[in-house]
Formats: C-alpha cells, sequence, structure tokens
C-alpha cells in the first residue's frame, strides 16, 4: 500500500526501492513478532493442558503424549528461534538488561535441549550382600551401564521421637573403579554422590535394600545453571543501568508522590501499629517454631499461610506512599493469619526427610514475595479500575499503572529466583533440575503470563493502563490457581505445599 502510493506521487526509483526494503523488513519484523507472542501464548495453553492430562490420566501419560513429544519440543524452539531472530534485528540487542534476559532464557532451554536428547536417567535398586551392580533401569525399561560397580555396605532410617515417622535416610555404599582405589560413600536426603558424571541420590530405604536415582547429564546441568547466571546478570543490568525502562517508571513514580486513599495521620498509624505487632507476633512465632522443629517453618500449608502473612504485614511498612496497597496488603496478612491458625498451625507435626534443607526457606520464601507482590498489583488494579469507573480520572489510571508496573518488576524477578532455586533444590534431591511437576509447570505458566506485561513496545496494546489493570487481575488468578488450585486438583510432589 505504501509503495504504490510512493509509485503515484512520481518518487525516484531509488528512493522507491529503499523504501520497498524498508517495507518487506518490516512486513518480516511483524511476522516474526506474531509468531514468538503466538507460539508463547499456545505453549501456555499447551502446558495448562498437560497438567489437565496428568490429573485425569497420571504423569507418564503427560509424558509421552505432551512434555516428551516432538511437536512439544518443536514449539519451543520455534518461540525461541523467531524472538530471537526479533529482538537481534530491533533496538532491543542495545539494551544490555533486555538482551541478557532473553539471552539467559535461550542459554536455559538450550540446557533443557541438550538434557533432553543426551542425559540418561534411572533407577539402582541395591541390597546388602547382594553381589556388586554395574547396570541402572532407565526410565523407559531399558538398561544402562555406568563404568564402575557399586555395592550397599550399610543403610538406616532416623526417626523422629514419635519412632514411626522417618527423620533421614541413609546408605554407605562401595564404588569399585575399573581401574584405580575402591572408595566409600555415604549418601543422604539431599546429600547426592558424584562418580565420572553420574549421580546418585538416595530415594527410599527398605530394610536392607535401598532405591536411588541415577543421573547422567554431563552437559545439559552446566548449560542451563550458565542460563541461571546469565539471567541474574541480565536482571543486575535492569535495575542498575540507566535508561531501563524500570528505571524510567521509578523516576515516574518519585515524580508522581501521592498517596491514594487521603488518610489523616492520626488513622495512618493505628494501620502502621496493627502491623508492626502483627509481623513481631510472627517473627516470635516462626523463631519458636524453628528452634523446636530445625526446619524454617514452610514445611505446610498452614506454615506458608503464616508466611505470606508475614510478608505482607512487612509490605505495609514500606507501603506509606500508597495506603491503598498498605490497607490491602493488612487485610491480606490478617486473613493469612486467620486461615493459618484456623488450619491448624499450632499443631507441629514431622517433617519430610527431602524438606531438611537450606534451600527450602530460600525457595519458598522467594516465591511467596513474588506470589505477595502479585496479590497487591490485582488490589492496585481493582482500586484503579472502580475508581475509573466512579471519576473516568484517566491520568490517575495511568498514575496507578506506573506503580503496578514497578511491582510486577519485582514480582516477575522474584518468581524467576525462586524457579531456579527450586530447580537446584530439584536437582541436589533427585538428580534432575526439571520433573514436569504440576506445581513447576504452573509456577512457569505465571511467570510467562507475567512477562507479557513488559513487552509494551511489541504489544502497544499492553501500554494502554486500562488493559494493564485487567491484565493484573489475569495474572493474580493465574498465581491463585498455582498456589492453591494445583494443590487441590491436581496434585504432585509439591500438594503438601
Amino acid at each position: 500500500m505504501k509503495l504504490c502510493r510512493v509509485l503515484k506521487k512520481g518518487v525516484a526509483s531509488k528512493d522507491i526501492v529503499h523504501i520497498g526494503k524498508k517495507e518487506y523488513f518490516c512486513t518480516v519484523m511483524n511476522l516474526l513478532k506474531y509468531i514468538s507472542f503466538g507460539s508463547l501464548a499456545l505453549l501456555v495453553v499447551v502446558l495448562v493442558a498437560s497438567t489437565v492430562v496428568g490429573a485425569v490420566w497420571g504423569i507418564s501419560a503427560a509424558h509421552s503424549i505432551v512434555y516428551s513429544s516432538p511437536m512439544f519440543v518443536l514449539l519451543w524452539v520455534v518461540m525461541l528461534a523467531s524472538a530471537l531472530l526479533y529482538i537481534f534485528n530491533t533496538p532491543m540487542r542495545r539494551v544490555a538488561s533486555s538482551l541478557f534476559l532473553h539471552l539467559a532464557f535461550a542459554v536455559v532451554l538450550a540446557g533443557a535441549f541438550v538434557t533432553y536428547i543426551t542425559a540418561e536417567r534411572g533407577t539402582l535398586t541395591l541390597c546388602k550382600d547382594a553381589l556388586p551392580s554395574s547396570m541402572f533401569v532407565t526410565d523407559d525399561g531399558s538398561l544402562a551401564k555406568f563404568p564402575f560397580r557399586v555395592t550397599l555396605e550399610h543403610c538406616t532410617v532416623e526417626y523422629y521421637n514419635d519412632a514411626v515417622s522417618p527423620r533421614d535416610y541413609t546408605a554407605r555404599i562401595v564404588v569399585e573403579p575399573a581401574a584405580g582405589n575402591t572408595c566409600r560413600a555415604t549418601l543422604s536426603m539431599n546429600n547426592v554422590y558424584d562418580r565420572a558424571g553420574y549421580r546418585f541420590c538416595l530415594s527410599s530405604v527398605d530394610g536392607d535394600c535401598v532405591t536411588l536415582l541415577v543421573s547422567h547429564d554431563a552437559w545439559g546441568v552446566p548449560i542451563t545453571y550458565a542460563g541461571f547466571l546469565l539471567s541474574v546478570a541480565g536482571f543486575v543490568f535492569l535495575f542498575v543501568a540507566r535508561n531501563t525502562q524500570k528505571r524510567l517508571l521509578m523516576h515516574r513514580l518519585s515524580a508522581i508522590g501521592y498517596s491514594r486513599i487521603k488518610i489523616p495521620s492520626s488513622r495512618w498509624w493505628p494501620v502502621v501499629a496493627v502491623s508492626l505487632l502483627l509481623f513481631a507476633v510472627i517473627s516470635c512465632w516462626g523463631i519458636r517454631r524453628w528452634v523446636d522443629s530445625g526446619v524454617f517453618p514452610v514445611s505446610n500449608g498452614a506454615e506458608v499461610m503464616m508466611l505470606i502473612a508475614w510478608c505482607a504485614s512487612l509490605a505495609v511498612l514500606f507501603l506509606r506512599k500508597n495506603r491503598s496497597l498498605a490497607f490491602g496488603a493488612l487485610a491480606l496478612a490478617v486473613i493469612c493469619a486467620a486461615v493459618s491458625l484456623l488450619s491448624g498451625v499450632a499443631a507441629s507435626g514431622p517433617v519430610q526427610p527431602v524438606l531438611r534443607t537450606p534451600l527450602l526457606p530460600l525457595h519458598v520464601i522467594t516465591i511467596i514475595l513474588s506470589y505477595v507482590l502479585i496479590g497487591l498489583l490485582a488490589v492496585n488494579a481493582l482500586v484503579a479500575l472502580v475508581r475509573f469507573w466512579r471519576t473516568r480520572d484517566y491520568k490517575r489510571l495511568e498514575n496507578t499503572a506506573v506503580s503496578g508496573r514497578v511491582m510486577l518488576y519485582y514480582a516477575t524477578w522474584l518468581l524467576m529466583a525462586g524457579i531456579f532455586l527450586g530447580a537446584a533444590w530439584a536437582n541436589i534431591s533427585w538428580g534432575r533440575y526439571w520433573g514436569w511437576d504440576p506445581k513447576e509447570v504452573w509456577a512457569l505458566i505465571t511467570l510467562f503470563i507475567c512477562s507479557f506485561g513488559f513487552h509494551t513496545r511489541s504489544l502497544p496494546f499492553m501500554a494502554r493502563p486500562l488493559v494493564f489493570h485487567c491484565f493484573c487481575l489475569v495474572a493474580f488468578l493465574v498465581m491463585l490457581f498455582t498456589f492453591f488450585g494445583v494443590n487441590y486438583l491436581l496434585g504432585g510432589l509439591h500438594s503438601y505445599a
């Protein structure tokens, strides 16, 4: 169309060629944009469907139908390739934070692909006084061999005071290489043994026999971890470098400097006092619970609800300039504390052996902080939409969108950090950093949904304040299902949370 209009105006032929090339380039870029974001949206739909398949027909069906399907891998490849081509042909390639974050995502996916095509995983059952074993059963039922022999020397189960609930499993194995000295190693939950690229994780103890999880992934794990580190660099650039979108939003937020609800100090300070009291009480309870059990109190749903109340009460103190959010945070803290008490948080029971690790509090706290921020995003959006419906004040709607976008950066960063910590924990405990557990999949879905909110240049409709606030409510609903719905509808390894 543009080229036809140029021809009618009698523009020189060389200019026509230049305009034609530019128009062709823009068409290709638009096509790449639609492919990348469209495939990402389709990927979210497929991930949602896969968890439904897993809940109805079992996780093995989800693996065979979706996760191990070549079409599923192809969808990831198309999404990644189109996104990288789009980024490297737009000004985004000059923004260090954007470039590092997208490259980090590419490296993580590259590591996952290497794991997909090269990794060996399976189980090895050893019994005391049995012959040495040099083979294990892979996940697909075949036999694989490692370059040494393994013998079980001793195994025990440590119990809590009730003599029923296991506190930890331990096993002592003897490794005999084809050449070299024989060595011994002690395995326990969250304490693995590495030998010649093979990773042995203790899964269970049954009498004089143990079951070990065996993993051989020499290249996939290092590549994936490199992607994790690259993402950290990307977020450092995002929060430190000048002229990033996040820094510009912070400047706009500082320039706004208003309070949503004009509350006299005589009524505001009681809110602060209540939040401080709640924060202090939960802190004392958490420390006492930690000392008694020896594990940071986030091992069940009731304790996690109390952690949410703790985080929300702390958030009140940082929301002095946005008192509508402060009231929302205080209400969230009170509700979560009440739900935790009603669900029996006072009863302290035995903790699963796999949860006895320093990574537990780090993983859970970062995830919960991101969920609290997404909840405050929803409060911010709901207040803004209701006020806009009553006053039609579009300027104020834009201001609330600015604060929401700032919170979205922190929420997404914490969610990504929590997922990475969980992956590291899984690699230590089970010898693999990703297992397509429903909670893992829905945390990834939540991350993908949140990521749409940053692409205001590529998705211009997301720059509209009204659309952004509606988007925040959708992200909140997805987060709610990730936190609550997965536990009660989909189950999995995280169903205790």
